[in-house]
């Protein structure tokens, strides 16, 4: 009794996320590997990604009459910032993962199938010591529908968020009592959330678990199995036990770069252990870690995720673009100064400098400078970049040195800060093993040499590649050319803009080659090969010759950008503006293009 009280006193575990229980209703299930497993019938139904951003997205309350309230009041409305989540595409992705995942890992454990019933027979100590055989096939006869992945990325850009809110669309624990008409009594688990212990030990990630089933289930595994003299090795089947038992969906691990403290092999048993739940006992498992994590999960874990089509997910800081603009153009909206102040250009970009495009950073900020107006009345409680300048100076102290590595863009220098940014050739090395491609986002993907793994929208790729060769590109260079528009602009869903992209740079490559070789004739080529370049003096002489609609008109020096290039071809009406080009179809446009090619054909004939 005394060994307990000591394991308890050490261990003592409660889970960070607790979810909702609900009696089991059965949902007919449309699609055909789905159906007659009570463990997905009493799941939720698919959610479409327009639900799914409803329902994670959490909004202050917040209206313009509450600017007129007290100042203490408007202190503690403001406190609701910290709670704030907006849906961005990262968001999305990991729902999508989840709800895959765990109805595709409950397949092959269908608790009223005779396999399943046997493993309780044959003993989760002798399936783990027995593995799987060259078909993947565990003792019981079991071959595994799971699969796993990790979420790496910098601290403070919302991957626990992510995960948490996907978890939370989903009951924790449902309630079996009968099913198809034949009793079924069973807690289902259908997903369970624990950090890595701050050791990294594998004993204590077994009493963790045992800790939080008994706390969600109201069970007593802990007491009952962590007794004294109860090794890792006896935990460990007991944990698989437990887990197969009550249908454990998904398996989520936080912090995992707390195993880089391990001692060498501490952290390498652990991940094969998540290997084994993932290939022989059938349970799906999430890893989430910062960069700090990359080199660990390179290893052994890597194995378990091949060929399951999930791929893992890097999610840095945002970009300075369409993402932040979103982000921080919606973030301003929960204002209570009494002044309203506008999100400027400028206040958007001091923004951005001051978080370096870290999520919970900017949130911060934002939520310390209107507590600093407010407080002090500064400017008629106005938000200025000289007072986002000054809070970030006082209030954020301890991220500033790390904030500072990250605008210096010195290589050299920020690999001493591996949690905020991963080492370049950890990551190379990361991505050459990844046997699936790599879902990247954020502010790392525009600098990643080995697009080749980085995972890019097939659908909208394919679009974009045959938008390309209805233009005349050939199929070698549309590929390129739309690989680099989606890496470009990632997070990008209006494919009509997309396509834009495509003209433009497709506008720009014909406009700058017809430039660079105007049509002349063939006497006046030879003269120009005889003479010597003549100097840009006479340039605007011969502008002021040139026809009304001349292409040369475009470029009037050496200097001019690629923009004012064809922001003037527009001009002459040489190429679609943007208005222009959203009232086409890509079936209009690509019938125009072969009707110009036709006609020049038949010029030159």
């Amino acid at each position: 009794m005394e060994r307990k009280s000591d394991l308890e006193t050490m261990y003592y575990y409660t889970p960070s996320l607790i979810g909702r229980q609900i009696e089991a209703a059965y949902l007919q299930q449309i699609i055909t590997g789905y159906k007659n497993n009570p463990f997905i019938e009493a799941l939720p139904p698919i959610f479409e990604e327009e639900e799914v951003a409803t329902q994670i997205a959490r909004f202050p309350d917040h209206n313009e009459e509450q600017r007129k309230l007290g100042k203490q009041t408007r202190l503690h409305l403001i406190q609701q910032i910290s709670d704030y989540v907006q849906p961005l595409p990262s968001h999305l992705v990991v729902e999508q993962r989840l709800s895959r995942m765990m109805r595709h890992g409950y397949k092959s454990r269908n608790p009223l199938s005779r396999e399943s019933v046997k493993q309780f027979h044959i003993g989760f100590k002798s399936i783990l010591e027995s593995g799987v055989n060259d078909e993947g096939v565990n003792l019981a006869g079991i071959r595994s529908t799971a699969s796993g992945f990790a979420i790496l990325g910098v601290s403070g850009q919302g991957k626990t968020t992510a995960i948490e809110s996907s978890l939370l669309l989903y009951p924790q624990v449902i309630e079996h009592s009968t099913y198809q008409g034949q009793p079924f009594i069973r807690k289902q688990l259908v997903w369970l959330k624990l950090n890595c212990p701050h050791d990294g030990s594998l004993k204590g990630l077994c009493i963790n678990f045992l800790q939080a089933v008994d706390s969600v289930l109201e069970t007593n595994y802990f007491r009952k199995f962590a007794s004294k003299g109860s090794s890792v090795d006896m935990l460990l089947p007991v944990m698989a036990h437990v887990a197969t038992l009550h249908g454990l969906g998904v398996l989520v691990i936080d912090e995992i770069q707390n195993l880089s403290f391990m001692k060498s092999g501490g952290a390498e048993r652990m991940l094969n252990y998540f290997t084994q739940l993932i290939n022989t006992i059938g349970v799906p498992v999430i890893l989430i870690g910062t960069f700090k994590a990359m080199k660990l999960l390179s290893g052994s874990f890597s194995q378990a995720r091949r060929s399951t089509g999930q791929g893992d997910m890097i999610m840095d800081r945002l970009t300075e673009g369409e993402e932040w603009e979103f982000f921080i153009q919606e973030l301003w909206k929960y204002q209570w100064t009494c002044t309203a102040t506008k999100c400027t250009k400028a206040l958007k970009k001091e923004m951005y400098e001051l978080s370096q495009g870290i999520v919970d950073i900017a949130v911060k900020l934002y939520m310390l400078a209107q507590w600093e107006v407010i407080m002090y009345g500064e400017d008629k409680e106005r938000i200025t970049g000289g007072v986002l300048k000054e809070v970030a100076r006082r209030h954020m102290q301890l991220v500033q040195p790390l904030l500072k590595v990250l605008k210096r863009n010195d290589p050299a220098a920020k690999i001493l800060v591996d949690d905020l940014y991963p080492k370049w050739d950890v990551l190379d090395q990361y991505l050459r093993t990844a046997e699936e491609k790599v879902n990247v986002q954020g502010e790392i993907r525009s600098r990643l040499m080995r697009d080749e793994k980085i995972e890019v929208d097939q659908e909208r790729f394919l679009e974009l590649v045959k938008t390309a060769i209805d233009f005349g590109v050939p199929a070698e260079n549309a590929e390129q050319l739309a690989k680099r528009v989606l890496l470009r602009n990632e997070t990008e869903s209006d494919l009509v803009h997309l396509r834009r992209l495509i003209l433009h740079e497709i506008e720009l490559s014909d406009a700058s080659e017809d430039i660079q070789n105007p049509i002349v004739s063939e006497s006046k080529t030879r003269l120009n090969d005889q003479q010597k370049p003549r100097k840009n003096t006479t340039s605007k002489a011969v502008a002021s010759i040139l026809e009304v609609d001349d292409l040369r008109r475009a470029v009037t020096s050496s200097k001019v950008k690629s923009e004012e290039i064809y922001d003037n071809l527009v001009g002459l009406g040489t190429v679609p503006s943007d208005e222009d080009i959203s009232k086409l179809t890509v079936k209009d446009i690509s019938s125009r293009r072969r009707r110009e090619v036709q006609s020049k054909n038949h010029e030159k004939e």
